[in-house]
């Protein structure tokens, strides 16, 4: 009895591998051959995940499980199935590590390019043979010849031109004041792939951010020849035009009257005499006026220069946001491709909790499994489909995250378009970044420009206090006439001139220059001190970025020879479920490893890259690696 359950047992399970086998072949090509029957159960790589350690493959007789991360490139793109493909093991892309590598002589490029369909900057190394029992060794990885210290950070384009020509749908309305008052205003009608370098473009011509800092600096440019124009004289010119007709003088006609008629009648004066009449009169006031403030002692000068250091000040301040600005593009870029590929491990996760589910009902039909088998086979598939939802989420997220950044059409969404690799290589050493990172922030800058401008001001100040010396001079030209028919009446035009010297000199105050000097002191010794603070700041932030980076980057090989093997142990574990030696609980913990494994390199490509970015952006101005005079 025990001999012919055991043969029930294996026959079942071959059973169970052939049928595998022969769904997997159906859905292959015609022209595939059938050599490659050994790799049924392998899950390619997608095109959008690649490996980026140089590992050892395995043999091609083992099949494996390999997850596909491709990345949906649109909405309409089903999200809950994923193609299964028999592939030969391929040889992994290099991976360059921060300090390690040697400029190569160009004469190496066409050898390499020819090396089957190798890229002309990829050296190809053997793997390291295994015994029958051991996992395969991860090789040293062979660095990548750069042309530039820092090849991987994107090119300043000319005259700050961007070279990138989005499409109109990805064209924010003009109106900054839009109010959408409609679902059809803000619902998603279009999905465009983009790659990170037209993301960093489009975030740098429709970025608020910018534009604010932008009009801050032509602001502070307008201030500049606001200052600038009291270097030439004030000239004034003033005109008045009035007629008169005096009320004291009506009065005047009114007494008069009354003592006429006090006078005998031979003696009186007849009423329409001009003496009974107020006449009014008519003036033109014209006045030219030139003063200059002599400026002896350099306040004048002083405010100039204050407000040229202001402006030096935002012109450094748009710059450090454009690099925060270039930073924050590659982290959400970055953080929507780990949501992408998150979003195929947990398809992958759902179809092997499928196939395990399928295995565990042949063998229940078979009478050679239990029912408990069944119902754990169900509940890991439940749990994944709910893991695959909550990735699903976190990757619409991310997409509008990046939207937002990029200030794009209100009905259009973004996809990663780029692989899922490694984003470059640093070239500096630790020594030199932190040198570079130094010579190169803004942030540091500014506070030498601070400084400068608080003692300008404080020059300012001190000359606002002593004698204030001022010359004017000023040329009038009048013109009256009156209604009064009397050619001897006041009427004509005239001229004249005045020059004049002024002297102002406030003497006592109560201290208060003093007080405004010793306050421009105290923000003297603010910058100074917060130099010294953003100095230490910045070597931190360079040194945990390039410590973060060799770690990531020791994590891309770790990750990769878990992946083979937790490939490579979910393959023993289902033949030994199928053969009724093992158990459905070997099967999930093996397809929770295999997750995990996959995560695990995914997290460990994408943290490469975030580490990468950082760097960067901690050192910035790359790669001319000085402070740009103008953003």
């Amino acid at each position: 009895m025990r001999v012919f359950r055991q043969i029930v047992v294996v026959g079942v399970g071959a059973a169970i591998t052939f049928s595998n086998a022969a769904q997997t072949a159906s859905a292959q090509p015609p022209a595939q051959s059938l050599d490659s029957s050994a790799s049924l159960n392998q899950l390619e790589l997608g095109p959008n995940i690649r490996s980026t350690s140089n590992t050892a493959s395995e043999p091609a007789s083992e099949p494996e499980e390999s997850i596909a991360l491709n990345p949906p490139t649109s909405e309409a793109a089903p999200q809950g199935e994923a193609n299964i493909a028999a592939t030969e093991p391929t040889k992994p892309e290099q991976a360059s590590k921060p300090q390690q590598a040697a400029p190569a002589s160009p004469s190496n490029a066409p050898a390499q390019k020819a090396q089957s369909g190798t890229p002309a900057n990829t050296v190809s190394q053997q793997p390291i043979p295994s015994g029958p029992n051991s996992v395969p060794a991860p090789n040293l990885p062979a660095l990548t010849p750069r042309g530039t210290p820092i090849e991987s950070f994107p090119p300043v384009t000319p005259k700050g031109i961007l070279e990138t020509n989005p499409p109109a749908s990805l064209e924010p309305n003009p109106n900054p004041l839009q109010f959408p008052t409609k679902p059809e205003d803000v619902r998603i009608e279009q999905t465009e792939s983009i790659t990170l370098q037209q993301a960093i473009d489009i975030a740098r011509r429709n970025s608020q951010t910018l534009q604010i800092a932008e009009k801050q600096v032509e602001q502070s440019r307008s201030v500049v020849r606001e200052q600038q124009a009291a270097l030439f004289p004030d000239l004034t010119f003033q005109m008045n035009a009035s007629r008169q007709v005096s009320a004291s003088g009506q009065i005047g006609v009114q007494s008069r009257l009354r003592r006429n008629e006090t006078l005998p009648a031979n003696q009186q004066l007849p009423a329409n005499s001009p003496e009974f009449d107020n006449f009014g009169s008519i003036s033109l006031n014209n006045s030219l006026q030139l003063s200059y403030d002599l400026d002896i002692f350099g306040r004048r000068n002083a405010n100039i220069r204050a407000a040229r250091e202001q402006l030096r000040f935002r012109e450094l301040d748009f710059e450090r946001q454009a690099e925060q600005l270039r930073f924050d593009t590659s982290e959400a870029y970055y953080n929507l491709q780990n949501s992408d590929g998150q979003v195929a491990i947990r398809q992958a996760s759902v179809r092997n909790a499928q196939q395990s589910l399928r295995d565990a009902e042949a063998l229940e039909r078979a009478g050679v499994g239990t029912r408990f088998a069944v119902l754990q086979a169900q509940a890991n598939l439940a749990n994944e489909q709910q893991q695959l939802s909550v990735a699903r989420r976190d990757q619409r997220v991310a997409q509008r995250r990046l939207a937002e950044l990029l200030n794009i059409s209100q009905s259009a969404n973004l996809t990663a378009a780029d692989p899922v690799e490694q984003a470059g290589s640093w070239r500096l050493s630790l020594e030199e970044s932190i040198v570079q990172a130094i010579k190169n922030r803004p942030e540091l800058e500014q506070q030498l420009v601070q400084r400068d401008i608080s003692k300008q001001q404080r020059r300012s100040i001190r000359a606002g206090g002593l004698p204030q010396v001022s010359v004017s001079g000023s040329y009038n030209f009048q013109g009256v006439t009156s209604d009064n028919p009397d050619p001897f009446s006041t009427r004509g035009w005239g001229s004249g001139y005045a020059l004049q010297a002024n002297l102002t000199w406030n003497i006592f105050d109560g201290g208060a220059v003093r007080s405004r000097i010793k306050q421009r002191d105290a923000d003297i010794a603010i910058a100074e001190t917060r130099f010294d603070q953003i100095r230490n700041q910045v070597r931190r932030e360079v040194e945990q970025a390039y410590f973060g980076l060799e770690s990531s980057f020791e994590n891309i090989e770790t990750s990769e020879a878990g992946v083979l093997q937790s490939r490579e142990a979910l393959r023993l574990a289902r033949l030994r479920f199928q053969a009724g030696v093992g158990t459905q609980t070997d099967v999930i913990q093996a397809e929770t490893d295999l997750t995990r494994a996959e995560r695990n390199r995914l997290s460990a490509i994408v943290t490469y890259n975030l580490g990468l970015s950082s760097l960067q952006r901690a050192v910035s101005n790359l790669p001319s690696n000085n402070l740009s005079d103008a953003p």
